[in-house]
């Protein structure tokens, strides 16, 4: 295994970790339940890292899971500044709003 390979499959199980701790319905369950106990009508899925989770088991099955309940969701762009200095250099990814 080159080096290269071995980099991409230590980021390929990282984010994948990630996005089962994310998604997992039984959470995403209890903070809806909270955003609408305090009047909310949508709950945003915000991310700690800039990664393209869309595309994951992890958030397929969150899909499935909401699909089942009837809630509706879009993954909505996110832009991030990497650095203060230079703000032409932006990272952008996707996350999850839900709503009902």
């Amino acid at each position: 295994m080159k080096r290269a390979e071995g980099n991409f499959l230590m980021a390929s199980t990282t984010r994948t970790k990630y996005a089962e701790t994310l998604f997992k319905p039984a959470t995403v369950s209890a903070a809806i339940d909270e955003a609408a106990m305090q009047g909310h009508r949508h709950y945003r899925i915000v991310q700690e890292f800039p990664f393209d989770l869309s595309d994951t088991e992890a958030a397929r099955a969150l899909e499935k899971w909401l699909d089942s309940e009837q809630f509706e969701y879009v993954w909505r762009p996110t832009r991030l500044e990497q650095d203060a200095y230079r703000p032409s250099i932006l990272a952008e990814y996707p996350e999850l709003e839900i709503s009902w």
